[in-house]
């Protein structure tokens, strides 16, 4: 195929581009291209698989992550978890990591972002730029089998978590991951303004049920999951979910950049 009949082939509408396609850059393109993309009547993910675990919280170690005005809540908990994405509306198959903290902005309940790890470069600039999810590289392993999910996570040569879960009886109910507030910080050191924002997307379970998980937390100078997380999981869940995008990123208050420099070996190493 030559260079001029190439650029005619443009990514589907399902998402996934033909291994010919090549952009025409041009505005209609693009704006077409960010319209499907965020399209809150279309599913961005499906058949989203989640391996999930609810871990208690070292509370001065959590604030030391948390940006002023976001505090942890009563419960001192968090969401960790380990989900595998096999199908996007933005051409990417990858996997994800996260620690997703339990916490209040002023009377208002939520969570906050403070790590979170994938294996593809496309979900890594998108997340960050338009979320706040301070995205870094690693590798994750996924190995589902009929009974249950052993996934593993490593960053530079160490293992942050290992954890396999067996699964149990369906539930009607399970703590929300991504279909909640959030409070998360968009802004680097520079010329933008570190702001604060809420979002939330919109989730449509196809299963849900209860897991016994065997979790093992490691940690680094850069991803100190050991000093966050105080004790074994609370409870545990493995879903599957469609996922939509929800309502896009609202500003709810200015972010010191002290707590970027101060987050960076963290957010940005």
């Amino acid at each position: 195929m030559t260079a001029q009949s190439a650029s005619k082939v443009q990514m589907s509408e399902e998402g996934v581009a033909p291994a010919d396609a090549r952009p025409e850059f041009t505005f209609e393109e693009a704006k077409g291209d960010l319209r499907r993309r965020q399209n809150p009547k279309a599913d961005k993910y499906k058949n989203a698989k989640f391996l999930s675990a609810t871990v208690p919280i070292n509370r001065e170690a959590a604030d030391h992550v948390l940006p002023a005005g976001v505090k942890m809540d009563e419960s001192s908990t968090a969401t960790l978890f380990v989900v595998d994405y096999p199908w996007t509306n933005f051409n990417s198959t990858y996997h994800e990591a996260a620690l997703f903290l339990n916490v209040k902005h002023g009377p208002f309940r939520a969570a906050h972002c403070p790590w979170i790890v994938v294996d593809d470069d496309t979900a890594l600039i998108g997340g960050r730029d338009t979320l706040g999810f301070p995205k870094k590289i690693a590798e994750i392993e996924w190995s589902e089998q009929d009974d249950g999910v052993e996934t593993v996570v490593r960053r530079r040569g160490v293992e942050l978590i290992r954890m396999s879960g067996k699964f149990g009886e369906e539930v009607d109910s399970v703590p929300p991951i991504f279909n909640q507030p959030f409070r998360n910080v968009i802004g680097t050191v520079g010329l933008s303004v570190p702001r604060l924002v809420t979002f939330s997307t919109v989730d449509h379970p196809l299963e849900q049920r209860s897991a016994d998980v065997d979790l093992t937390v490691g940690g680094s100078y850069t991803d100190p999951l050991d000093t966050l997380i105080s004790g074994p999981p609370l409870n545990a869940h493995y879903r599957r979910v469609n996922m939509r995008v929800g309502k896009l990123p609202l500003p709810v208050g200015l972010v010191s950049p002290t707590f970027l420099l101060r987050m960076h070996p963290m957010r940005d190493s």
